[in-house]
This record gives structure tokens, C-alpha cells and sequence, in this order.
């Protein structure tokens, strides 16, 4: 599974200009796992993460390259939840590494099993507001939850714990953005193109296109190989 490998390469280099903070994954908080999405009144939140105004971004890319993710990582650029006193700009972005899969559509099927595994992480006191047609989270924090200390450390680790427990899951990083990044803008381009290659992944399973020239999606078939590969072993 390489066909996200671009994303990753190139999320790194756009944030590569900034210094971000990595925080220690062992050091991660005992902290309750709610399983449905708690509602929090104004009068019980401290802030909210993702001002809708300003860019925000959140997508998740899966590889099966070692080298591109060798271990478990908290990655964060801006202040951390204790040291936040107002509404301010979010992102977050997931790199996930699994072991290779030669069937094509298990490998399908695990990307968007890994993709909806977001949506069952839900930390008290961390209420996640996702849209996945505008690829960005708001995230509403309780005055509780920080004065019990909940932290970026922590709400990193349960991701990572949470999609290990998914199948195949065998490291994570998390990179959480809290501050201003002109970056921000160019990882929404990033954010459009793990969309295209997952509906183009879906395209070719289903075969519902033989002819490339015909494709709307042909341009990011171009651009990532391996897509034109499977292309090319479905249609023959």
C-alpha cells in the first residue's frame, strides 16, 4: 500500500520550514473513551479548536513503507491544550503504516475501515465536530477536561492505541497544528488529493471505467503509479 506515499512526502516538506514540538507518546493520560458524541454547552467549554473562517485541515494517509514512518509519533506545531485560552485555527493530520496487501480490494477495504475508525475515537471532554466533505474537524474542549489536564500528549496516544486496536495498524503519528501556518493552505491541496486517490482506488475496483482517456480521474491515475498499475491488471 503506496498510493499515499506522495501525500506524505509532501505534507512533510510543506511543514518542514516549521518547528514543531514532538511530544512523548509513553507519557500519554489514563482518559475515558466516550462511545457516542457527548454535547457540550457554551457555558461548559474553555475554547474551540477550528475557527471556520480561517484554514483548517484534517486527513489521514496510509503506507506500507517502513522507512516513511518507523515509529509511534506526536507531532505539534502551536501551543497545547493547557497553554490555549481562546477559540483558535486547527488541524490534524494521521499517517498510518501497515503491512503491505497484494489484494487490491482488502487493501481498499482497509483504507476506508481506517478512515471511519476517526470517527469512533471520541475523548470526554473533546467533543469532535467532522465534516469530511470540507476535510477539517472543530473540536469543542470542557473547562473540566483542562482542569484534569487533558493535553495534546494524551488525545495523541488514544489515537495512535485506537487505531492500532483497527487491523493491520502497526504505527501512527498524529501532527496536531494550533497556530497559523501559511502551509496550512497548500495541505488543503493535499487533503483534495487523498480524496481523489481513494475515489480512483474505488473507480478501478469497480471497474466502472476501461477507458483512461474517459476518466475524470486520469490525472491522478498519472500521477501515482501504482494506481496505473492496478488500472492496467484490472482492465487486462
Amino acid at each position: 500500500m503506496n498510493v499515499y506515499d506522495s501525500v506524505i512526502k509532501e505534507t512533510r516538506e510543506l511543514l518542514s520550514s516549521y518547528r514543531a514540538r514532538e511530544l512523548p507518546v509513553s507519557k500519554g493520560k489514563p482518559w475515558p473513551l466516550l462511545k457516542e458524541n457527548e454535547f457540550l454547552l457554551q457555558r461548559d467549554v474553555a475554547y474551540e479548536l477550528g475557527i471556520r473562517t480561517r484554514p483548517g485541515v484534517c486527513y489521514n494517509a496510509v503506507t506500507s513503507d517502513s522507512e516513511l514512518l518507523e515509529q509511534d509519533r506526536i507531532l505539534l506545531y502551536g501551543r497545547d491544550l493547557p497553554e490555549i485560552k481562546n477559540d483558535t485555527v486547527f488541524s490534524r493530520i494521521t499517517f498510518l503504516h501497515i503491512d503491505p496487501i497484494e489484494d487490491p480490494n482488502k487493501a481498499y477495504q482497509t483504507v476506508r475501515r481506517l478512515d471511519f475508525t476517526r470517527f469512533k475515537i471520541i475523548p470526554k471532554g473533546y467533543m469532535i465536530l467532522s465534516s469530511s466533505m470540507e476535510n477539517r474537524e472543530n473540536i469543542r474542549v470542557s473547562k473540566k477536561a483542562i482542569k484534569n489536564g487533558l493535553d495534546f500528549t494524551t488525545i495523541g496516544k488514544l489515537f495512535i492505541d485506537h487505531y492500532k486496536k483497527a487491523a493491520r495498524v502497526n504505527r501512527a503519528e498524529i501532527i496536531f497544528i494550533t497556530e497559523e501556518l501559511n502551509a496550512v493552505g497548500q495541505l488543503e491541496k493535499e487533503a483534495r488529493k487523498v480524496e481523489e486517490i481513494t475515489d480512483a482506488f474505488d473507480h478501478i475496483l469497480k471497474g466502472l471505467v476501461s477507458d483512461c482517456d474517459l476518466c475524470p480521474l486520469h490525472p491522478i491515475c498519472d500521477e501515482v503509479d501504482e494506481l496505473k498499475k492496478l488500472h492496467f491488471e484490472t482492465i487486462t
